[in-house]
């Protein structure tokens, strides 16, 4: 389709690597995220006007085949406010990956990555084609040429599988549809799946509680039901009109993230199971701590650290570095502040910034007036990439948090280490 129309917008983008650049027509420029992608990061195309489509390809280039989105959903909108559900979701891949959905009229695409990645996500090309004229329903081949390789199974739960393999060193297109309207193109050394499950079978979902129900952004929660379905597919939770990033999901539990940049108040938080059916919803309350205690003059240390990411970092008013144990976390490993004089407080809060899966698991919370003499304020055993401990007023100078868990693959790390009052 032609893209004289179209503008491109992302959740994040760098000066260098701006949306625009996806739909430009030159492979060698791109659309970066600009860091590794989480779950509720996307990429966006306003196609100009209503379009009817079903085919997307998406083409990191070729000094960019490991900056793809690891897990996706596609939404599309006719306002580019309400998405409603998922259309389809899937897995990327290294380089040049097309994507065939249902044939959709529509004005807004959105990309939207549902797993973290250690990669950047980046697209140097995106084409979007629009729906075949024919008539004929989109069914599993019977069979393929031109080098492709079929298998048919039989699931454990039942269902009929049609698996489809390109072998070849070249893109290659076959019929999904008995009257020949609707092709498949399948990149070089990938395979589709095909199997029919209606959307009827699936349990209707149900959304029992959500807990806590308050939090920081960032902050992980837990929304327990039935039905929500085995993998996420389609499913998506939201806090208003925002995704929120997926840790966990299973058929009655998941885990996720608030998400960043939320502002302080009550928002609606409603869960699409992995058939993209409607399971409920149910408020949350946006915390904003207020404002930090003024941390000049103050200084940090600690059992452990890393020779490149002192504890200093950690007062730094800079997200981008941290201060890090260096070691696997183990019990009484500790970090330590000093306020420079008494003050008066009442929570503190740990940010691990980027270095997601280094939070401590648990942790006691100790204070001091004197650095000598400590007294323990507070024990927490639910650890979180942002953390907020909240305790009695204390009135003292030194704060102590010391490691209670034991995870040898992960280190400690704390990018922002803020007190309230």
């Amino acid at each position: 389709m032609s893209r004289s129309k179209w503008t491109a917008t992302a959740s994040a983008q760098p000066d260098w690597g701006v949306a625009a650049n996806a739909i430009d027509g030159d492979i060698n420029t791109r659309w970066s995220l600009g860091h590794g992608p989480t779950s509720g990061d996307w990429f966006q195309i306003d196609l100009g006007s209503p379009t009817s489509f079903n085919k997307i390809v998406i083409d990191t280039g070729v000094n960019n085949s490991f900056d793809y989105v690891t897990k996706y959903q596609i939404y599309v909108s006719n306002d580019g406010a309400d998405w409603g559900s998922a259309i389809a979701s899937g897995s990327g891949g290294i380089g040049k990956i097309a994507v065939t959905l249902p044939t959709r009229t529509a004005q807004h695409i959105r990309i939207v990555s549902t797993a973290a990645s250690g990669f950047w996500w980046a697209i140097g090309d995106i084409e979007v084609y629009g729906s075949a004229r024919g008539t004929g329903s989109i069914t599993a081949p019977a069979a393929v040429s031109n080098g492709l390789q079929l298998k048919n199974w039989t699931s454990k739960e039942g269902e009929q599988v049609t698996a489809v393999f390109n072998g070849t060193t070249d893109s290659k297109s076959f019929k999904i549809s008995t009257d020949g309207s609707y092709m498949y193109t399948l990149p070089s050394g990938t395979s589709a799946m095909f199997t029919t499950k209606k959307l009827s079978s699936f349990p209707s979902p149900t959304f029992s509680d959500l807990k806590p129900g308050q939090g920081m952004p960032r902050s992980k929660f837990t929304i327990r039901g039935s039905g929500f379905g085995d993998a996420q597919g389609l499913g998506t939770v939201y806090f208003g009109s925002s995704y929120a990033e997926i840790d966990t999901w299973s058929d009655t539990n998941i885990s996720a993230y608030v998400p960043k940049g939320l502002p302080a108040g009550k928002v609606t938080v409603s869960v699409k199971g992995a058939s993209g059916a409607d399971a409920g919803r149910s408020s949350f309350d946006v915390i904003d701590p207020g404002p930090a205690l003024p941390r000049t003059g103050w200084t940090a240390k600690a059992s452990d650290a890393s020779q490149w990411d002192a504890p200093g970092n950690m007062l730094d008013g800079d997200s981008d570095t941290r201060y890090s144990s260096g070691t696997g976390q183990y019990d009484g490993l500790w970090i330590q502040v000093d306020m420079g004089q008494t003050r008066t407080f009442d929570k503190v809060v740990l940010d691990v910034g980027g270095s997601v899966s280094d939070y401590g698991r648990s942790a006691d919370v100790y204070v001091s007036t004197d650095g000598t003499d400590w007294t323990k304020v507070t024990s927490v055993a639910d650890g979180q990439r942002v953390h907020l401990i909240s305790f009695p007023t204390q009135t003292a100078r030194y704060i102590k948090v010391v490691n209670t868990g034991n995870v040898a693959r992960s280190w400690w790390s704390v990018a922002e280490f803020n007190v309230y009052n």
